[in-house]
């Protein structure tokens, strides 16, 4: 009996080596790289594409990686995501790092079994959302494996500098802000030159991104800087509305991290006193006090600021003034996309007042007519209700207007979706009011199909779900086209006319096309506009 069972454990551990080898090796520019591989995919965690923004480099735009050649790199385990606070307590669950530190420029790369430096597969470069604070590109949330493996294309995720480490601005210009955008450009040019050596095509490259990775990957798009290394865009529930910053609004929530840390504004050599954890920190504590008289800014008070070089516009008006790189589309937004703000924002039962005046104060150039459009309900709570507006006005209807002007200057080559299915798997952890509803992110396990990650089971008509988003993502990442490549088992119409407006509804038991979702209250934000004040 002994002996069996030594045998039975000698054949499990060698069984076990075919999922798991680390002899896979590649050649970049900079020295060979040592991933692993299963029997879905090879891996390359960790791997550097900048220097370590650290010391002298820290609110200094990125430079290259130093070779390491003829060391080989071991890229066969994760490392510490960007430095963070809160993640979480104001997160759901497998999408904070589980460490952080400074040094944290790194990308992970996934590839189909048979991709080596003769292949040209598509590449698919991916930026993680979170506030531009929170989460890091080693959560589990983003494992690429099943997206690689289904999709047959190389998935890249990516990390970049967040919160004041990545956005900082000082009045005298020691620091000059929008280092996470220009991390994220570092990365897409170290993917141009090297993701040949993985079997990658550097001239099929997709970038995605979900919230603020979908604002950066609409920044991305405003300059031939950013835009010579990707040739197709996908953007998932781009808060539009919400403003960039401006020179004196980035200036004024520096300042306060200054004040926070006891230094004189602008006094850079007292700031790097101070740890990245510490900043980090600070900047946690000060997002409890208003940044800026526009509410909505409250939820991301480290977005961009508009530079007119890095940042060349607001996302709404980069179209409109003709500054957008004309590249195939694919974008689209969720049915409850707010939910999750609004109760966290109001953390108990909202009375019709309080309705009223939440929407007086975030819309005051005409709060008669926005409460005309959106009365108050006679339920004696009225969060359901506020995040109705506010998904409409921040994701909805600015979703349609920014494409309407994609419209104009692409030749329709967009195509647009609503994603309505809430997952049956408990994955929102503290988020219970998430629970049975389309929270903002609800896609995300599907598109990667990562659910099994943390050990959640997909329904049948889930799976179902998540592998017809890997189809049309990944068609599109090899076509500019979702309904090429692979089989579709319906065709996706791209977006010709405003009247009609068609869209892919992603929901169970299956998929449907739309047309007119929310037309009248989108028209209705047309004619208002989408700068609240």
């Amino acid at each position: 009996m002994r002996s069996r069972t030594w045998i039975s454990a000698i054949l499990l551990a060698v069984a076990s080596l075919q999922f798991v080898v680390c002899d896979v090796v590649v050649t970049t520019k900079h020295g060979k790289i040592q991933g692993i591989s299963n029997n879905k995919t090879k891996a390359f965690l960790g791997v550097p594409y900048a220097a370590p923004p650290i010391g002298k480099l820290r609110w200094k735009n990125p430079i290259s990686v130093a070779p390491w050649s003829p060391k080989v790199y071991d890229a066969t385990k994760v490392k510490p995501g960007c430095p963070q606070k809160g993640c979480e307590t104001m997160n759901p669950v497998l999408v904070c790092p589980k460490q952080t530190a400074e040094d944290c420029l790194y990308l992970y790369i996934w590839t189909p079994l048979s991709a080596n430096a003769t292949t040209s597969f598509p590449v698919m470069v991916y930026i993680h959302g979170g506030n531009f604070v929170h989460m890091s590109a080693d959560s589990e949330l983003f494992d690429a494996e099943e997206l690689a493996y289904k999709g047959q294309v190389i998935v890249v995720t990516l990390d970049y500098r967040l919160g004041a480490l990545g956005f900082l601005l000082t009045q005298d210009r020691r620091a000059t802000s929008n280092y996470g955008i220009l991390d994220q450009r570092q990365a897409l040019k170290w993917v141009r030159e090297n993701i040949k050596a993985f079997g990658g095509n550097p001239e099929m490259v997709t970038l995605f991104g979900q919230s603020a990775g979908a604002q950066s990957t609409v920044v991305h798009l405003m300059t031939k800087e950013s835009g010579q290394y990707f040739q197709r865009a996908i953007i998932e529930s781009a808060p539009l509305s919400i403003p960039f910053k401006t020179e004196e609004e980035m200036i004024f929530i520096s300042n306060m991290l200054f004040d926070q840390l006891n230094c004189s504004p602008e006094d850079l050599d007292c700031l790097n006193k101070f740890s990245a954890d510490d900043i980090a920190e600070a900047q946690l504590k000060i997002r409890q006090y208003p940044s800026s008289i526009k509410l909505l800014e409250f939820f991301e008070p480290w977005v961009p600021y508009v530079d007119g070089v890095v940042v060349p516009s607001q996302p709404l008006e980069a179209f409109r003034k003709g500054i957008v790189m004309n590249k195939p589309l694919l974008m689209g937004s969720l049915t409850e996309e707010t939910r999750v703000f609004i109760y966290e924002a109001y953390n108990q039962s909202l009375s019709a007042l309080e309705y009223s005046l939440a929407l007086t104060l975030t819309f005051p150039k005409k709060p008669l007519d926005v409460l005309q459009m959106y009365p108050p309900t006679v339920a004696p709570d009225q969060r359901d209700g506020l995040q109705i507006p506010a998904t409409d006005f921040i994701f909805t209807c600015s979703t349609r207007n920014f494409t309407r002007n994609v419209l104009k200057q692409n030749g329709g080559r967009v195509w647009t979706y609503v994603y309505d299915h809430a997952f049956s798997f408990p994955g929102w952890g503290r988020f219970s009011f998430c629970e049975g509803h389309v929270c903002h992110g609800s896609e995300i396990p599907f598109v990667f199909q990562s659910a099994k990650i943390g050990n959640f089971t997909m329904t049948p008509d889930e799976l179902k779900l998540s592998n017809s988003l890997i189809t049309y993502w990944s068609n599109f990442a090899k076509t500019g086209d979702p309904n090429r490549g692979a089989p579709v088992t319906l065709q996706w119409p791209a977006f010709k006319s405003d009247s009609l407006w068609p869209q892919m509804f992603f929901a169970t038991p299956k998929n449907s096309v739309k047309s007119s979702y929310r037309k009248e209250f989108c028209d209705f934000w047309d004619s208002l506009g989408y700068t609240p004040l």
